[in-house]
């Protein structure tokens, strides 16, 4: 037999040992993957609603300030107030721009390592098959003698 097909005390092949390795690898590194895109809007959620309630409150006193004071015109606060809205609007599109390009990031990332688990697992197939074949073929050969 084969040094990799030699049978251990609890049953499994140092092949399978192997294999069940690398799976536990791969759990670990999903677990890691999860936290990672799990931490990714939470860690700034809170910062957004500051900044939100930040652009509410000044837009609210915005509007209030020019209702209540006689000397600006309600034209001019209501512009001011709407630009104070758009500088919200373009944060948050920066927000979700930086977000998207991090979570495009991620996901090439594991393009990439998926590739290279699919690269290996059919190398692992090809060595496996070959293997059965060779041994198919030395049962043949034990069987015609």
């Amino acid at each position: 037999m084969h040094k990799n097909n030699l049978k251990r005390g609890d049953g499994m092949t140092e092949m399978e040992e192997h294999l069940e390795e690398e799976l536990q690898e791969f759990k670990k590194e999903k677990e890691t993957i999860r936290h990672i895109v799990g931490q990714l809007g939470s860690g700034t959620q809170r910062q957004n609603k500051i900044i939100s309630r930040v652009f509410i409150v000044l837009i609210v006193a915005l509007l209030a300030i020019g209702l209540a004071s006689k000397k600006t015109d309600l034209t001019i606060t209501l512009l001011v107030t709407v630009l104070v809205a758009l500088f919200k609007l373009i944060w948050m599109l920066n927000e979700s721009q930086r977000t998207n390009h991090f979570q495009f990031w991620i996901l090439s990332t594991l393009e990439y390592k998926i590739s290279e688990v699919d690269k290996r697992i059919r190398k692992i197939e090809k060595i496996v098959r070959e293997k059965e074949e060779k041994n198919l073929t030395n049962s043949d050969k034990n069987l015609v003698v």
